[in-house]
């Protein structure tokens, strides 16, 4: 039986972990034992690395949907976004239906974009550095958590020829859908469009303009702080300060190396995470 593909906008996600390759050209077949340990640490750094992050995925996803106790008042729509990993790249994935219902299609959007700035956070906290871009396109469903289509594109696109450095770009058809859906809403003046309206404004505020002009998912910036509420101290342990330890040493490492094009990237990435630290109360180191 043939299936029947629809064609539609969809928000995708592309995410991808920077530097495996390298990781896993150390690879090889162990015959002592310090060769199967070696081995094994590789194997942590790469496999069992990228298992890890889609832990935090389905862990992101299953914490935002408990808190949405209120929205279970309203609607009885699912939430969750779709979700595919292969090799070292990650794929979310929302449609964007009219008949889905917009107070659940916001909230999933919502979700996509918290998850996206979780996956970032959790990854360079732990010395992996990783791209994105999310951006909003044509595409048909063609497996339950698989989309097919140019919205893929787009993200990918931007991943690997726009990010440039450890970042995630949003796209202008995403910006554009939420700034004609915030201004839609806000006309209506209903209990519900007054929520969508608010929901869309968090959305949002998850997006900031970086240096060199483009649309970015703030994943350190004043929203990530605000939804941090109460927990800003351990998230400045556990999170911020590896990361910025982080990216203080891959810059001297590349500074060192002397890769120009690497030196522009990694100037502009530790500029983004040094703009954040004052949200935080987080010293910026002098050099």
């Amino acid at each position: 039986m043939t299936k029947t593909l629809q064609l539609g906008n969809h928000l995708v996600a592309f995410l991808d972990v920077l530097g495996q390759r390298q990781r896993l050209r150390a690879l090889h077949r162990p015959t002592t034992l310090e060769d199967k340990a070696e081995v094994g640490e590789v194997l942590r750094q790469t496999a069992g690395f990228v298992l890890e992050l889609r832990d935090v995925y389905d862990t992101q996803f299953k914490a935002f949907e408990a808190g949405l106790t209120n929205l279970k008042k309203h609607t009885d729509k699912p939430v969750r976004p779709k979700f595919m990993g292969f090799s070292d790249s990650f794929v979310t994935s929302v449609p964007i239906r009219a008949d889905e219902g917009h107070l659940a299609l916001m909230v999933t959007i919502i979700s996509a974009l918290s998850a996206a700035a979780s996956v970032m956070q959790v990854s360079l906290a732990s010395g992996h550095p990783l791209r994105g871009g999310i951006d909003v396109g044509l595409a048909v469903e063609i497996g339950p958590q698989e989309i097919y289509g140019t919205a893929l594109e787009k993200a990918y696109l931007l991943e690997s020829e726009e990010a440039g450095y450890p970042r995630i770009v949003i796209g202008e058809e995403l910006w554009h859908f939420l700034s004609s859906a915030h201004a839609h809403f806000q006309m209506q003046q209903t209990p519900e469009s007054n929520a969508i309206t608010a929901i869309i404004e968090k959305a949002k505020g998850l997006i900031a303009i970086d240096e060199d002009g483009r649309r970015i998912l703030d994943y350190l910036g004043p929203a990530i702080v605000e939804n941090t509420a109460g927990l800003v101290e351990k998230f400045k342990e556990i999170q911020l300060k590896p990361i910025y330890e982080f990216v203080l040493g891959e810059q001297e490492r590349i500074n060192k190396i002397n890769d120009p094009k690497l030196i522009v990237r990694y100037q502009a990435f530790r500029s983004y995470i040094e703009s954040r630290l004052p949200f935080w109360n987080f010293d910026v180191v002098k050099s």
